[in-house]
């Protein structure tokens, strides 16, 4: 299976937003932001499914991913920030999709890490990790580690 893993775009500091965390949402910029990298990544990104977490953030984030694949958006719990260790992650992915997981840190980059049998992947806000293999303990391979200004800098739209 191909495995994409999609950090949110940049959110409302945590420090000045004063609602309910689960609701934090995207700033406008980082909308613009993860609304360009995902238009510029749609061509190379053949996915099948796109699960998110179900805080605001994320959610948009992937609503923006759904528009450029034209898919729709599936929400899951356990993406949710701090909801599941990547051992319980592991076993709720559908090996036989592809797919792009749309969540937060430090949890995407332990799942990246768990995934390939090495340390956490350290993804930037509208980063990707892409991941080849078996959804378990060490069974896929890091292909690609796609931070937000390698895609624009490729792009030639830095």
């Amino acid at each position: 299976m191909h495995l994409w893993l999609l950090r949110h775009g940049k959110a409302v500091d945590r420090d000045t937003w004063e609602g309910d965390e689960v609701e934090r949402p995207l700033t406008k910029p980082g909308i613009e932001h993860a609304r360009r990298i995902l238009h510029l990544l749609h061509v190379w990104v053949a996915v099948s499914e796109i699960w998110t977490s179900p805080q605001a953030r994320a959610r948009q984030t992937a609503e923006l991913a759904a528009v450029e694949w034209k898919l729709p958006v599936r929400e899951k719990t356990w993406l949710a920030e701090g909801a599941a260790t990547p051992a319980t992650s592991a076993p709720l992915i559908d090996p036989r999709l592809d797919l792009v997981l749309v969540g937060h840190e430090p949890d995407l980059g332990a799942l990246a890490g768990w995934l390939t049998g090495g340390r956490a992947v350290p993804l930037k806000k509208a980063g990707l990790v892409h991941l080849v293999g078996d959804p378990m303990a060490g069974g896929m391979e890091l292909h690609a580690l796609l931070p937000p200004k390698l895609i624009l800098g490729l792009a030639g739209d830095a």
